[in-house]
């Protein structure tokens, strides 16, 4: 169960076993700098019985590390407990790496970002959807601090700004088409990008003032804002982006299909179980849903639009 007491999520970016900033100059003006935490993996097992099958679930780092586990724990509880599986736990720290398990079979289900899922060719599945506030769709949020003096997306020229994935919807697809619209791009108009690897980090260093902006996903601001308050009261947002498909909940083509079967049971029934609606109401889920691919067709349409 996320804890509603305030953390330090800035002791997560340095206390990490192993972090470091790879700068690289990207013309006269700009430096990119990749917060890299790829050394840091997770497997962790939820179960210590070694007589029951093992479910394999990975999770793209949407949110930083130790946040995932207790965001998750009570959901992966719950899948071990009514299908009698062992859970096993698996974080990677870009989405791409989480897409590379879910091509080689190495997990059976994963939680990813919306843009990782729309980026797949063959080597994943749709599982289940979950419905925010009754609807199977979220926005980026772009964010400043209180205190920055920027009031619109333009006053971030020469500024420094936060993405959080290469393949991330929310944190950069969404800018990058934007600044394409005013006939520009990150290495022209901001002075310097930064890759946080997760919305919780953008919103911390931002709230710091380490830097000057950030695009994060709504669905953890709103989450934030709701139960960690003091993460984010002194943000403030600037504009919110178009709908987008939700990240969805998919799973690999190794996954037999009367397990697969069984998983999308439970999800779907999740919200007419007293323990299964009160996980999801932790989780801001309404309850979850078949959906057809057609959903994630926006994303598609804003990556052509990035390549023509």
């Amino acid at each position: 169960m996320p804890s509603t007491k305030p953390r330090n999520f800035l002791a997560i970016i340095f206390f990490l076993p192993y972090v470091f900033f790879a700068i690289s100059c990207k013309g006269p003006r700009q430096e990119t700098i990749t917060v890299d935490f790829s050394q840091e993996q997770s497997d962790l097992e939820l179960s210590n019985s070694d007589s029951i099958p093992t479910l394999r679930v990975a999770i793209a780092t949407v949110i930083s590390p130790r946040e995932s586990f207790g965001y998750y724990k009570e959901l992966f509880d719950y899948i071990s407990e009514r299908l009698d599986l062992k859970v096993e736990f698996k974080q990677r720290m870009t989405y791409q790496e989480v897409n590379q398990l879910l091509a080689e079979n190495l997990v059976d289900v994963a939680f990813i970002c919306a843009g990782a899922y729309a980026s797949s060719v063959g080597s994943m599945e749709l599982l289940v959807v979950p419905l925010h506030n009754n609807l199977p769709y979220y926005q980026g949020y772009v964010i400043t601090q209180q205190n920055s003096g920027i009031t619109r997306f333009e006053d971030f020229r020469g500024k420094s700004f936060t993405y959080s994935d290469p393949l991330c919807v929310t944190g950069k697809l969404f800018i990058d088409g934007k600044l394409k619209e005013m006939g520009t791009n990150s290495e022209a108009f901001f002075g310097q990008v930064l890759y946080s690897s997760s919305h919780d980090i953008s919103i911390q260093l931002v709230s710091r003032n380490l830097v000057d902006g950030a695009s994060v996903n709504g669905l953890i601001f709103d989450y934030l804002a709701q139960f960690q308050p003091e993460a984010v009261q002194n943000i403030r947002l600037i504009e919110k982006s178009i709908y987008f498909g939700i990240p969805p909940i998919v799973n690999s083509l190794g996954l037999s299909r009367a397990l697969r079967a069984e998983i999308q049971e439970l999800f779907l029934d999740m919200h007419l179980h007293e323990q299964g609606r009160k996980i999801m109401k932790q989780l801001q889920v309404d309850r979850f849903i078949l959906s057809g691919d057609t959903l994630y067709d926006g994303i598609r349409e804003a990556r052509k639009f990035l390549e023509q």
